[in-house]
């Protein structure tokens, strides 16, 4: 796969986290793209964490280490991923114990990690609104189904579906990925 196919997947599936407003993304690219991800991130302040390759799929973890650590040393997320057994002191401890619990859920010796949620910067009610829920009884369904605030998460699902058209579009005129963050963190939004 070349850098422009990961570009496009990363803006497929990352965009509000390349235009800095999204604190992580799951990213899904084929098994052995370890160098080409590599490469397009280069120069950007996103990091990659490898969850789980399978025969075909690598599974990243992509965030930006600050605004991750500044959602996780918040006070309630930070109690909520303890009792989910995260230690938020340790950004590395914390992806190891993601790592393993998505590994668990991918080879079928555990459910979903919902928690990974609230780590790609969902609003914590409606992620436990979720797992109380069982995924049933939500107000609006976009990027997350939503149990609390449906006019924030409106608003939210717009900003991204706007960075995701932005960002592809940017992507198909051949501009880099790093230039692609600065260009997104520049733009003002008005929702």
């Amino acid at each position: 796969m070349g850098t422009d196919a990961i570009g496009i997947l990363l803006g497929q599936q990352c965009a509000p986290v390349l235009a800095g407003i999204k604190p992580s993304n799951l990213l899904i690219v084929e098994r052995g793209n370890q160098n080409g991800l590599r490469h397009v991130l280069r120069g950007t302040e996103i990091q990659k964490y490898l969850l789980y390759s399978s025969g075909e799929k690598d599974y990243w973890f992509l965030f930006e280490a600050k605004k991750l650590d500044a959602l996780i040393h918040q006070a309630e997320t930070a109690a909520y991923l303890a009792l989910c057994g995260y230690d938020t002191e340790d950004l590395e401890m914390l992806l190891q114990r993601l790592a393993r619990r998505f590994t668990e859920y991918k080879e079928n010796r555990a459910g979903f990690p919902h928690e990974m949620g609230v780590l790609f910067g969902y609003p914590l009610k409606d992620v436990q609104g979720f797992i109380e829920n069982q995924g049933k009884n939500f107000k609006l369904s976009g990027y997350w189904k939503v149990y609390d605030d449906v006019a924030a998460a409106v608003k939210t699902f717009r900003l991204y579906e706007y960075m995701k058209k932005l960002v592809l579009e940017l992507c198909s005129q051949g501009v880099c990925i790093p230039d692609i963050c600065r260009v997104c963190r520049m733009t003002e939004y008005q929702w």
